[in-house]
């Protein structure tokens, strides 16, 4: 959320990524949906008002319309820009717009002072050569000059007509990035700022993963370089210097890589980001140890001009959190757009691939969903499914679930956890998936900004086809027994078992004689696997283990043993 010291929130959020290439790291996104993750009240195809950006009171009083008070701002509408399969986002219709309204204070009104009527990035490029617009507004009422003034952004949207359930969602996205007050400058011609910053993310150490379980790693997986994009917004170069740092769970700093000083060119007039190798595309020569079990690491990235840095440092550092856990994600957490298969086919199949170093037991796959108009998508059934990788392509297959609903979602983001009915073992590369038995669209999360295009597949007629849209699911499967502890389990009941903790056995009760049991411990290692409803546990270490059961009618149960001896 944008930060409460400057800001009134009424429902944007504050990323990257979401817009093309911004001015520096960081920008507030307008959107059709409120700060708790639902469509606002009233969406639908007609105009409704949505998201508001409002700053707290800024202290005109001591100022005068001659001194020369500006805001100045950046803005870009959604869509990103070229074919479909790069798009970013939702592009405003024409009817939308972002409108800009300054406080007045003495009869407590909002005055609107600028609007933007809805487009796309492509036509502003075509008038202008540029994507993000530069908008300067003067301050001029005297109306204003108290202590109460304040300003605010505001978008009207309009969610699109489709006869297909699921596909209208949140919609038409306004950026915004460098809003700034300041006095003693002209709102004619855009000006030069000295601030060295970055443009992008942070990215991953690894090279083809977000995250990944730690018992899969290897430092093969490691990245070579990095991508860095850094800009200069001052009229000339500067003289600038960079480093990342590779940080342990406690703080302390396992690896520095120092690029040095190299000369950064002035971004404008032609748009020009730093070039030199040590700086726009540093070498990793740092690995993760191997044999961990679950760490956390934080890389930090730094950029400043000569030694002091400039005046705007919040665009002058960049992290990454390096998570070894029990999944893997392609995805960085966030949906830019949305993802699923529409077609007249009776079943439609949608497959993601995953390589495996190391053979594993496959428990869970979690799933991140985007709200649709209504909420008419949710609880659309579906089956989780496996499949064996042949020639890089989905073939045979291993698991299928036998039931799955796209949840009722509740919040703003997270994934949504589906605890297997088996455990699945599986080894070097798989497809982790689901069939689909109806036409619903189940607008699963899409992260625009990591490609993974080449590990999707889908299936709606005969043969597999890949994805030609660039972006990643935002789909992760989970390996090992704490894959299926402490986050929500879906279709998975409780296990009665007594005693708990258990010294020399312990007995699973509400369960058939022949239930099939199995017992992992907390690397997600598999100790024991038996049949009915009594498990010997004295040989087994003290410690806390996970009990897994499907009966014959395949009812799933799970619960924590604790072993004391």
């Amino acid at each position: 959320m944008p930060s409460a010291t400057l800001w009134n929130n009424g429902g944007a959020s504050t990323g990257n990524g979401a817009g093309l290439m911004p001015p520096t790291v960081g920008v507030a996104t307008l959107d059709a949906v409120g700060a708790d993750g639902k469509l606002y009240d009233g969406a639908a195809a007609g105009l409704f008002m949505a998201d508001t950006l409002g700053s707290r009171a800024i202290a005109l009083d001591g100022l005068r319309p001659e001194d020369s008070v500006v805001l100045s701002f950046y803005y870009l509408p959604g869509g990103g820009m070229g074919d479909l399969w790069l798009r970013i986002g939702d592009a405003p219709e024409v009817n939308d717009s972002l409108m800009l309204e300054f406080y007045r204070a003495a009869d407590s009104a909002w005055v609107p002072v600028w609007s933007r009527g809805g487009t796309e990035v492509d036509s502003l490029v075509a008038a202008t050569g540029r994507a993000w617009q530069y908008v300067a507004v003067a301050i001029t009422d005297t109306a204003f000059f108290n202590d109460g003034f304040a300003f605010r952004f505001r978008n009207l949207c309009s969610v699109a007509a489709t006869s297909k359930p699921g596909l209208a969602g949140n919609c038409d996205y306004w950026h915004l990035d460098y809003v700034l007050v300041d006095q003693g400058r002209s709102i004619l011609g855009e000006p030069e700022f000295r601030d060295v910053a970055f443009v992008d993310p942070a990215p991953s150490l690894l090279a083809h993963y977000q995250a990944m379980p730690a018992r899969q790693y290897c430092q093969s997986e490691m990245a070579t370089t990095l991508a860095m994009t850094i800009t200069n917004l001052f009229s000339s170069p500067l003289a600038t210097q960079y480093q990342y740092a590779v940080l342990d769970a406690e703080g302390d700093t396992l690896y520095r890589y120092d690029g040095g000083f190299e000369n950064a060119p002035a971004f404008l007039p032609g748009g020009d980001y730093q070039t030199a190798q040590a700086h726009a595309a540093p070498m990793v020569e740092y690995a993760f140890p191997e044999g961990i079990e679950r760490e956390e690491y934080t890389i930090v990235h730094t950029v400043r001009e000569g030694v002091g840095g400039d005046i705007h440092g919040g665009n002058d550092t960049v992290r990454f959190r390096q998570v070894f856990a029990d999944y893997y994600a392609y995805d960085d957490g966030t949906a830019e757009n949305g993802y699923g298969l529409t077609s007249t086919a009776s079943r439609v199949y949608l497959a993601y691939r995953f390589d495996l170093n190391n053979e594993d037991t496959l428990t869970a796959v979690d799933m991140s969903f985007n709200r649709s108009l209504n909420a008419e998508n949710e609880d659309v059934p579906f089956y989780i499914t496996v499949w064996r990788c042949h020639n890089g392509m989905p073939r045979e297959v291993l698991y299928r679930d036998h039931s799955g609903r796209r949840p009722v979602l509740e919040g703003l983001d997270g994934f949504h956890r589906y605890v297997l009915e088996e455990s699945v073992v599986v080894s070097d590369s798989i497809f982790v998936g689901f069939e689909q038995t109806n036409n619903y669209f189940i607008n699963i999360g899409f992260d625009r900004n990591c490609d993974a295009s080449d590990r999707i597949w889908y299936l709606t007629g005969t043969e597999w086809q890949r994805s030609i849209l660039r972006g990643s699911l935002m789909m992760r499967p989970c390996f090992g027994a704490a894959a299926t502890v402490g986050i929500e389990h879906v279709g998975v009941n409780a296990i009665g078992m007594y005693p708990n903790p258990a010294n020399e056995g312990v007995r699973i009760e509400g369960m058939s004689a022949d239930v099939q049991v199995w017992v992992y411990d907390m690397t997600g290692k598999l100790v024991v696997s038996a049949k009915g409803n009594h498990i010997e546990t004295r040989g087994l270490p003290e410690g806390v283990y996970v009990v897994r059961c499907v009966d014959g009618e395949k009812a799933v149960a799970m619960e924590k043993l604790i072993i004391k001896h």
